[in-house]
């Protein structure tokens, strides 16, 4: 018998906006996350194990989880969600990600069945949009899988004796942490640089002596305060430093005073 496989994909144009530099060059990197939330269905469980789950840049896939993660859909539903995959990945434009399912199951009046799941879902998911990573940012993307509508019953309606695994997923992205760089024009005194948010210094970043350069990560979007100090005593104050999540905001070069 031959299956037939489909996917509902929600498009999404994402328009990943960035104050200065897009920070995508090699050797940069970003923390990418995936989570999991469900819609509703009709089943007292429903148990998907993913085996493997990563995502596409330039041809190459990055692993995001390669340990195996059993997850019962119904119990992320009505908002809930459930971190499948987290890592550092490079920053650049992503194309897809991918799932990989190996096994599943169902439970119908107390009863255990098991999920038939295609070759092709074994193999992965390749599920879109497009979306980029910003370096010393965090970006999210949420994998709205809808178990009543991805599990197809064999046999009668009312005594079916069959569950055949046919996904409806949607993806959206949610970029949830930005950050602020810099570089200092006079860096041999090693300067370092702080992020302030009311009366509370969030991170703070050494700046590189050779080059300037300093990067303020994962800061939640809010408006910062930015100070930099040197060991001589010289300084850099700026406030109303606005941070979007998803984005980073370059200030430039500083000269400490």
């Amino acid at each position: 018998m031959r299956f037939l496989f489909k996917l509902l994909l929600l498009p999404i144009t994402l328009l990943a906006g960035c104050s200065g530099d897009s920070l995508t060059s090699p050797g940069q990197t970003g923390n990418l996350k995936i989570s999991l939330t469900d819609s509703p269905a009709t089943y007292e469980a429903v148990n998907i194990t993913f085996s493997e789950i990563s995502a596409n840049i330039n041809e190459d896939w990055i692993t995001v989880n390669s340990e195996p993660i059993t997850v019962n859909l119904l119990e992320w539903n009505n908002g809930k969600s459930i971190v499948i995959g987290s890592a550092q990945v490079p920053a650049g434009q992503y194309s897809q990600i991918r799932l990989i399912i190996d096994d599943a199951e169902v439970v119908v009046d107390g009863q255990t069945h098991k999920i038939t799941v295609p070759s092709g879902v074994k193999t992965g998911l390749k599920l879109g949009p497009e979306f980029t990573v910003v370096s010393g940012s965090t970006y999210e993307l949420v994998v709205d899988f809808d178990a009543n509508r991805s599990i197809v019953t064999t046999g009668p309606p009312n005594n079916p004796n069959g569950y055949i695994l046919k996904p409806t997923v949607r993806v959206v992205p949610k970029a949830i942490t930005g950050s602020i760089s810099g570089v200092i024009a006079n860096p041999q005194n090693s300067a370092i640089a702080y992020a302030i948010i009311g009366m509370d210094t969030l991170t703070s970043s050494i700046v590189d002596t050779t080059n300037g350069s300093f990067m303020l990560a994962f800061l939640p979007e809010g408006v910062f305060t930015v100070s930099v100090n040197d060991t001589t005593g010289l300084s850099f104050v700026t406030d109303n430093v606005e941070v979007i999540a998803g984005s980073n905001q370059n200030l430039g070069t500083i000269t400490l005073q």
